[in-house]
């Protein structure tokens, strides 16, 4: 398995990385920052031994981002698996952000997700085996007054992927969408929480 992991420093995205490369997968990682990818690289090596290549890459910043990791790609080989863990939400999102936040917002969580998918699927669709994994929220389910544009995103993520299925119904990729509930990261740490909740690790486990 060669694999692009989107977000892959921190959380459900660094809990791939370990689970993948425990598989003996090689992997691409893209995240924003350098120094925490070049980290986690230095360990998947060390501890699994796996051929690990890094991209630092905004993910607000689309083309930029498909770019940088298409050339990277390039170089790296045949990707057959497609992770995006990837996300950003903000605690103001309450229908007030101007523009450049509301990009933000949906860029990091949906559009980057189209661009590199539409970057990657042509090869996919020529591979006997192949896989695209994709991370919702169950904040998609329903609208409300908080986290209104994170929602809306998610949302289109939803209905994105299962065009996904349609498409690749007759072929080898796999498209696989999981609608997360609460996560065990830094942004959920000190929080009274409605439900319960699941580790990084847990979640990582399902999906492989």
């Amino acid at each position: 398995m060669r694999a692009l992991v989107v977000g892959a420093s921190a959380g459900v995205g660094r809990a791939l990385c370990e689970a993948l490369s425990a598989r003996g997968a090689a992997l691409m990682l893209v995240a924003s920052d350098a120094r925490d990818l070049d980290a986690l690289a230095t360990h998947l090596r060390l501890v699994y031994r796996v051929e690990v290549q890094t991209v630092a890459a905004d993910a607000t910043r689309v083309t930029e981002c498909v770019e940088k990791v298409g050339k990277a790609a390039a170089a790296f080989g045949a990707i057959d698996s497609l992770y995006f863990p990837i996300g950003a939400s903000r605690a103001d999102d309450r229908g007030l952000l101007g523009m450049e936040q509301v990009s933000a917002i949906l860029n990091s969580n949906l559009t980057v997700v189209i661009g590199l998918t539409s970057r990657f699927l042509p090869q996919l669709l020529e591979l006997p085996q192949a896989r695209i994994v994709g991370f919702s929220s169950i904040a998609a389910i329903r609208g409300r007054k908080a986290n209104m544009v994170y929602s809306a995103a998610k949302c289109g993520l939803e209905s994105y992927f299962e065009s996904l299925r349609h498409l690749t119904a007759a072929t080898g990729v796999r498209v696989q969408l999981y609608r997360l509930g609460y996560v065990a990261t830094q942004q959920s740490f000190g929080q009274r929480l409605l439900f319960p909740i699941v580790t990084p690790q847990q979640v990582a486990q399902k999906v492989l």
